[in-house]
């Protein structure tokens, strides 16, 4: 983008193949409103020699992550072990990006893109994140699956922090951005924050109900590759089903139509 901003998703080969999750995300941006031109901006980090041959195929823009263990990589489900180290690998790509002066909009690659919402993000503040904190799940409030990061000294330095926490507190819990932007070390590090309306970006776990308002569904609550990809299929069906109605028929509500999705993920 010209603003040095580049949309930044990791996967292993258990979601880059032939009809798998990496397909599907692709997909929710030919079909979002607003957000083919983005295609060109993603940046597809591969953890594993397959999921990279595989994204070369099929994407332009595509990176292995040569550091990552093998043995991680090639795992088809995660641990809740494995999620922590993750995300720190995670994290540590994010600081060499943001220290090239790019900007970063980081995305699940199992959240569907079905509106632009680069226009919600504040260029002219650290974070931009939707978070729910209204959850039931304790004190490790979930994001939404997306996030943006402004490259700057504050944003470099609150990253940089911890990673300089978890070398130096290696059992410290595993916590979602969402939580971290909570803590006091945001605040002294003088990193602002810009929290988004999470009714417009939804999750399996709590569907967003209206599709007239709906910019990206993150499959939440579904460990199983299978299911996930089954029931990420049907909210891109139902995206098309619902666009193309309310094409031909501008009159027609936003509450003639609801997802079918979650059908065989967790609720």
């Amino acid at each position: 983008m010209q603003d040095r901003t580049v949309i930044l998703t990791i996967l292993n080969e258990t979601w880059a193949s032939p009809s798998s999750v990496l397909d599907l995300f692709l997909e929710s941006f030919r079909i979002g409103q607003g957000t083919q031109h983005l295609l060109n901006h993603i940046v597809v980090v591969a953890l594993d020699n397959q999921a990279y041959q595989y994204c070369t195929s099929i994407h332009p823009h595509c990176f292995q992550l040569t550091t990552f263990s093998s043995k991680l990589s090639t795992r088809k489900e995660f641990t809740s072990l494995d999620h922590i180290m993750l995300n720190q690998k995670r994290n540590d790509l994010l600081l060499e990006v943001l220290e090239l002066g790019y900007n970063i909009i980081f995305t699940e690659a199992d959240v569907m893109w079905l509106r632009n919402p680069v226009g919600h993000f504040a260029p002219n503040k650290e974070i931009t994140i939707p978070c729910d904190f209204n959850t039931e799940s304790g004190s490790n409030k979930p994001d939404k699956g997306l996030f943006y990061l402004k490259s700057n000294e504050f944003s470099i330095a609150c990253l940089k922090y911890l990673h300089f926490e978890r070398v130096t507190y290696p059992t410290y819990s595993d916590k979602s951005l969402c939580e971290t932007t909570t803590r006091d070390i945001a605040r002294k590090l003088r990193v602002e924050i810009k929290y988004l309306d999470t009714a417009y970006f939804g999750g399996f776990c709590d569907p967003s109900k209206d599709m007239s308002e709906i910019y990206t569904m993150h499959s939440t609550c579904c460990d199983n590759i299978k299911s996930k990809v089954y029931d990420l299929r049907l909210v891109l069906d139902d995206w098309i089903n619902f666009t193309t109605q309310i094409s031909a028929n501008a009159s027609m509500g936003s509450s003639s139509f609801s997802w079918r999705a979650p059908k065989k993920c967790i609720r």
